[in-house]
């Protein structure tokens, strides 16, 4: 059975019987083991779909009572009322952060400081610090000298202080010579394993090892036993049963700063109730850490069946005091972004906000960070088609490629019931205006490519080299003050200058992640006249690059700017 298949049969088990043990799904499920299906339950409990319990699962019932009307929160509807954001690096973190002061909603920043948002999580350094120091006072004990190697995660600022910490620690009680060495994990697996394998050839004498995260420990350390070399473990994280298993063995894992996903979940929810009550929490709520060592696992952590489960009153005395209390919250909407779902970090986390925004009568809803920047995206898009479809006059003759923010502008177009004459390479704009009223439509000739559903080539130049068009509107991969427009590749780069050289104005549509972006191929430099339709996301420096470079600079989502322009092109066309 595929994923889809068992899971399936989970639920349908559940909605018919309430509840159902391993021993049932398994009957359920032939030829699927008893690993497999805890994995699925572990997945599905994740997203909200049943509650795990000792030796099986149990139904969740869908949320909605008389008095807790269910939320409407679909894909692509927006009603979150407060919201936790992971670190999340490149271009795209931008995005998430908009998305919350956008809608003037509370978020929190989980793990890593980020602008706007108030800081959830450890004091990563003096926490780091203080394993250090606990890691050089024992390495003390049976060595002179330290080879350390330290394996990173260079691209968030909360991982790289971990490592920093750590390092200033055990410099200040480890009395001998240290040699550190230092890699960049990247936060995957395959890349920690790959470079841990050259460091420890390179370097077999290593004897200690920190990783930021409990897959990097993991990893380093598994790489380490099958080459056959002697090393001391430490770590940050304490993320699920995983660690827990390797610590509880009393092997070369030797400590780790656990931070309590299960409390740290429970204070998210906790904090977002407060600031809907208007509450002050200041600018950070800082969660709690510990050194967890094979001798003191079981002062925090029970194991239960399968898994380990935190102890109830170390839970309690964690959250004491910072619990909420206020008004009711109920038909509230706490949205929380999982930039990793397959971490037991965030497995974990999302796990214990769930179980108490439902103690809370909050509505609780957990989605794929990707999935959320995409749906994001798309909106801003829109906005950017729509806008820069203000600035059609009638009976224009415009050049259109085929980029997504292209194909809005399409579409508001259509809708506009303007007269004018299109000229395109893609089969998509011809999808949307064939047939439209007043609207005339032309192909370019050139070689059809499948994977964008466009004519590219230099064939593609036989009719723009015999017309000029009012505006070509282009939508490229990358735009910036110094290197211009910039595609993915040479042929698109090539349409693109083609259509702009075709015409007498530019009108360059391009989102915040765009703007300020070099691409692979440039098409043209910028200049007069060149217009840009961007959004409120597009990073002020950037905006004063361009308008220092003579274009004019239109915010889709600033309806007076929209407004202003419009106006402007009307009195053009009088």
């Amino acid at each position: 059975m595929i994923a889809q298949e068992r899971e399936a049969a989970i639920l349908a088990l559940l909605a018919s019987r309430g509840a159902a043990s391993i021993h049932l799904l398994l009957a359920e499920c032939p030829g699927v083991s008893a690993v497999t299906l805890r994995r699925d339950l572990a997945r599905l409990e994740m997203v909200g779909r049943l509650r795990r319990v000792h030796g099986g699962a149990t139904r969740v019932d869908p949320p909605g009572t008389e008095d807790e009307p269910e939320a409407s929160i679909g894909r692509g509807q927006h009603s979150f009322d407060g919201l936790i954001l992971p670190p999340v690096s490149g271009r795209w973190a931008h995005t998430l952060r908009q998305q919350a002061t956008r809608r003037a909603i509370p978020f929190l920043a989980e793990s890593a400081p980020q602008v706007g948002g108030i800081y959830l999580g450890p004091r990563n350094h003096a926490g780091a610090r203080r394993l250090g120091q606990y890691a050089g006072r024992r390495h003390a004990e049976n060595a002179t000298s330290a080879r350390v190697l330290l394996v990173a995660l260079e691209a968030l600022s909360n991982t790289r202080e971990r490592v920093n910490g750590f390092a200033m620690g055990f410099a200040e009680t480890f009395p001998g010579h240290i040699t550190t060495h230092r890699v960049d994990g990247r936060g995957m697996l395959r890349e920690v394993i790959r470079q841990t394998s050259d460091v420890f050839r390179t370097y077999p004498t290593i004897d200690v090892v920190f990783g930021v995260n409990d897959h990097t420990i993991l990893g380093a350390l598994d790489v380490a036993k099958r080459l056959g070399m002697t090393v001391a473990g430490y770590s940050i994280g304490g993320e699920g049963g995983p660690l827990f298993e390797e610590l509880a063995r009393g092997g070369a894992l030797k400590a780790t700063l656990a931070l309590f996903p299960e409390v740290v979940g429970r204070l998210a929810i906790d904090s977002i109730c407060k600031r809907f009550a208007g509450e002050d929490i200041g600018d950070a709520v800082i969660t709690p850490d510990e050194i967890v060592t094979p001798e003191t696992l079981c002062d925090f952590y029970v194991r239960d069946a399968d898994q380990w489960r935190i102890r109830s009153d170390i839970l309690a005395r964690m959250c004491e005091g910072r619990t909420y209390s206020g008004p009711s919250v109920v038909g509230r909407t706490i949205g929380f972004m999982l930039h990793y779902p397959s971490h037991e970090w965030y497995r974990n986390l999302a796990v214990a906000m769930r179980q108490r925004s439902a103690e809370v009568r909050a509505t609780f809803v957990a989605r794929n960070a990707e999935d959320e920047i995409a749906e994001e995206l798309r909106i801003i898009k829109r906005k950017i088609g729509f806008a820069a479809a203000a600035l059609v006059r009638p009976r224009d003759t415009l050049l259109l490629d085929g980029g997504e923010c292209t194909r809005f502008f399409a579409e508001a177009l259509k809708a506009s019931g303007q007269e004018a004459t299109v000229i395109t390479n893609a089969l998509s704009i011809l999808d949307i205006l064939s047939g439209t009223p007043g609207l005339r439509v032309f192909m370019t000739g050139g070689e059809y490519q499948v994977a964008t559903r466009s004519l590219v080539g230099p064939s593609l130049g036989a009719l723009l080299g015999t017309v000029r068009a009012d505006k070509a509107i282009v939508s490229p991969d990358g735009l910036s003050h110094g290197f211009g427009l910039s595609y993915e590749d040479e042929r698109a780069a090539l349409v693109g200058r083609r259509l702009c050289d075709a015409a007498r104005e530019v009108i360059i549509l391009a989102d915040h992640g765009l703007v300020g972006l070099d691409s692979n191929v440039q098409a043209i430099r910028l200049g007069q006249p060149h217009s840009v339709v961007t959004d409120a996301g597009t990073l002020s420096s950037h905006r004063l690059d361009l308008s220092s470079a003579g274009l004019a600079l239109l915010i889709a989502d600033d309806d007076e700017d929209i407004a202003a322009l419009a106006s402007a092109e009307t009195r053009k066309a009088v």
